[in-house]
């Protein structure tokens, strides 16, 4: 097998959708674990890294899910936001939060979601626009 079809290989698998979104929701479990990892186990968003460079982060995935694969794209930002939301529940166990994060976690998730469907749109517009032009 030459490398330019394993190459293309590669491509084909990581455009299915079920590898796209569990990769979604690895980058949003990332993001937030990392960065409250970085400010000493706190929440992330207590770091201006968290909105300077995890949420643009978490925006790019999203629309470039929703570039190369724009049907359907509200699964996305469900994906990335879920993935997220883990992280979320992971260190508030670590803080000793407990269940009380039960009701932030789901206020959130809803705001997260409505913010990263912006992009998984215009991922999306620019997908089909790039595939009218093509023809």
């Amino acid at each position: 097998m030459r490398v330019s079809d394993r190459k293309a290989d590669l491509r084909t698998l990581l455009a299915a959708p079920l590898v796209t979104g569990p990769a979604l929701a690895l980058i949003g479990l990332t993001v937030w674990t990392g960065l409250s990892a970085l400010s000493g186990l706190r929440e992330a968003w207590e770091m201006p890294a968290y909105f300077y460079v995890g949420l643009p982060m978490m925006m790019a995935a999203v629309s470039v899910a929703s570039f190369h694969m724009p049907r359907r794209i509200w699964r996305w930002p469900l994906w990335l936001v879920a993935g997220h939301q883990a992280g979320v529940f992971i260190v508030g166990l670590g803080m000793q939060s407990g269940l009380s994060l039960v009701i932030l976690l789901l206020a959130l998730a809803v705001l997260l979601s409505a913010l990263f469907s912006v992009p998984a749109v215009v991922g999306s517009m620019v997908a089909r626009r790039v595939a009218q032009r093509a023809y």
